[in-house]
């Protein structure tokens, strides 16, 4: 057997998470329903933060060496794509905001320009939540969970209205 993974994401004062998720939708709401045509980020604002993460299962003995990056997908001019800084400098989960790079968190990696996965962010492992402290570069609990992988849309005035294109954000990670 192998690990098994669902992306989850939170939202909310209260931390609603939604199982299963299967896209990373920057929009103008902090929910995870709303169609983000319904609800669309104009030029020269930001998106709300995605509070998003991983969470293994199945039958695995470990693991580690997780990478998370942009790895496809060229963003138009005037979108700039902020991400979590991962590893030892894992966030704490603060209600998504609307504020630039996130009220009470720094967003500090600039995930813009496409880059292999082997020159990713180090993303970190451990138990219970992606909101415990303490996670790792490698884990052996089951279930178990990465930190935030937290992103977050800004636009400036240039940007052009209409869709992004598509964007693939890679987690790689070994098992054992």
């Amino acid at each position: 057997m192998a690990a098994t993974f669902v992306w989850e994401e939170a939202n909310g004062v209260a931390q609603t998470i939604t199982s299963s998720r299967g896209e990373v939708n920057w929009k103008n709401i902090d929910d995870s329903t709303t169609a983000y045509t319904a609800s669309p980020i104009t030029a020269g604002q930001i998106s709300f933060g995605k509070w998003q993460y991983m969470k293994f299962s199945g039958t695995y003995n470990q693991i580690l060496n997780g990478l998370w990056a942009h790895t496809a997908g060229v963003l138009g001019t005037g979108l700039t794509l902020w991400g979590a800084p991962t590893g030892a400098s894992q966030l704490t989960y603060a209600t998504p905001s609307k504020t630039l790079k996130e009220t009470g968190t720094v967003l500090t990696v600039n995930m813009s320009t496409v880059i292999t996965i082997g020159s990713g962010t180090p993303v970190y492992f451990g138990a219970t939540s992606a909101n415990t402290a303490g996670k790792t570069a490698s884990t052996t609990a089951n279930a178990a969970y990465t930190n935030y992988l937290t992103t977050q849309l800004e636009t400036t005035v240039s940007a052009a209205p209409g869709d992004t294109v598509t964007v693939t954000l890679t987690l790689q990670y070994d098992e054992n």
